[in-house]
């Protein structure tokens, strides 16, 4: 008896969270009456409005109108019904689903699973693109598990195998921003086991390759998308000049790479940052660093909150800001204490925020200034597990007041997904 409870249990939970995120996307659609002006489904409803009656359109994600629009023909639903429909159905089903079994597969137990939701379902950052019907809906799922198989097959024979470029090519034709994510993480992790000797320069030749031959495609697949890069989101620099740079700075990073493996000093480098997550001058630098990049984004997306009264400001970041902590915690702690399964969430992560730097040091240069948080938007599905890892060493009394304050970040959260992009209308007009 006490064994058919123990495997029903897991179906139970399951079912539990599914029930708990078909009733956020119904309160967020029909309740609060999402999406509102300014909201990127938004957006997306009136380019499909535009491809309906004949237009054409710079697409940043080809598979995904694709999709909307093959399962209209075969429907026979409108465009705009259909966008709702399987936004709503990724955001109740697939997507936590999804969600769950990485997790559950990468950190090996179930409940190491259960304890990373809290602190994903808090923050705006994850709620934002987990709800809004575009092709990053389901592109981050995309990434997470592309990056796994890539991080998978790097450690284990230090190349890529056939799975994570059918990944790799799946994402390129969905969603832009999604396969530029996936491909940061790949090289970044391909770099990590170079530095230390285990993968070299036959499988950087293969990764090259493999994204030459998706961005060949680009041309067929996003046959207008280069042109509106060059013309609306670069500003106050050529865009030859500005992708020089680009290129100098990876050249750069190349050589880099290089000079730590041959010297003999990158497993070394990587003990040391290890070893140095515990000390308490790198929390003090990863927390300044943390409030410069603020700061920094915020001189440049800071009209928007203007006249937004700061009290709803901390209730709507809240979640955001309790995730970034718990973060922090969770890599002090593995400074002292190994947690080898939390390794491939560490190296995303560290990319990731890397990769997020770029943008930020780039800002001036583009038109959209938000880049930096669409960035963070893919980092907290990989900053989660450390959370959770950093909320598990606290005291218990600790630990229960966050679970306890956890429903009301997420309020927080969902009433900032939903109301913030009104402040940008506002402001523009």
């Amino acid at each position: 008896m006490e064994s058919s409870v123990h495997r029903f249990l897991p179906a139970l939970h399951l079912s539990v969270l599914l029930i708990l995120t078909a009733a956020l996307t119904g309160y967020a659609r029909w309740g609060l009456s999402y999406p509102i002006c300014g909201t990127d489904e938004q957006n997306y409803l009136k380019i499909f409005d535009w491809l309906d009656s004949g237009g054409v359109w710079p697409i940043s994600g080809p598979g995904y109108a694709g999709l909307i629009l093959e399962l209209s023909h075969w429907t026979g639903w409108e465009t705009r019904s259909l966008v709702i429909a399987v936004a709503a159905l990724n955001s109740s089903v697939i997507l936590p689903l999804g969600l769950w079994l990485l997790y559950r597969v990468s950190l090996g137990n179930a409940g190491a699973a259960w304890r990373c939701l809290p602190w994903l379902f808090t923050g705006s950052y994850f709620l934002g693109p987990w709800l809004e019907g575009r092709p990053q809906q389901l592109g981050m799922l995309l990434v997470i598990a592309g990056a796994w198989r890539a991080y998978r097959d790097l450690q284990g024979c230090g190349r890529c195998g056939g799975s994570f470029f059918l990944l790799w090519l799946l994402c390129f034709g969905y969603h832009a921003l999604s396969f530029v994510v996936l491909t940061a993480l790949v090289f970044g992790f391909w770099a990590r086991c170079f530095v230390q000797g285990r993968s070299g320069y036959r499988v950087l030749t293969t990764l090259l390759l493999g994204l030459a031959g998706c961005l060949a495609l680009g041309t067929q697949w996003y046959p207008l998308i280069w042109l509106d890069i060059r013309t609306n989101h670069i500003q106050g620099i050529q865009s030859s000049g500005f992708f020089g740079v680009l290129v100098g700075v990876l050249a750069g990073a190349l050589l880099i790479v290089h000079g730590l493996r041959r010297y003999g000093n990158g497993a070394r480098l990587i003990r040391s940052l290890r070893a140095g997550l515990s000390m308490p001058l790198i929390q003090g630098l990863a927390v300044g660093s943390t409030v410069a990049a603020l700061i920094w984004q915020y001189t440049w997306l800071g009209r928007i909150y203007q006249g937004v009264n700061p009290g709803d400001i901390v209730w709507y970041q809240g979640g955001n800001i309790l995730l970034a902590m718990l973060f922090l915690s969770g890599l002090w702690r593995i400074g002292r204490e190994s947690m080898p399964g939390l390794t491939f969430f560490v190296e995303s992560c560290v990319i990731l925020m890397a990769f997020g730097g770029v943008f930020l040091a780039l800002t001036p240069w583009l038109r959209d200034h938000n880049w930096t948080l669409r960035i963070m938007t893919y980092w907290t599905w990989y900053a989660a597990p450390l959370a959770a890892w950093g909320w598990s060493g606290l005291p218990e009394r600790w630990r229960w007041g966050l679970l306890l304050l956890s429903p009301l970040l997420l309020a927080g959260g969902l009433h900032h997904v939903v109301y913030a992009p009104t402040w940008t209308c506002q402001v523009e007009g």
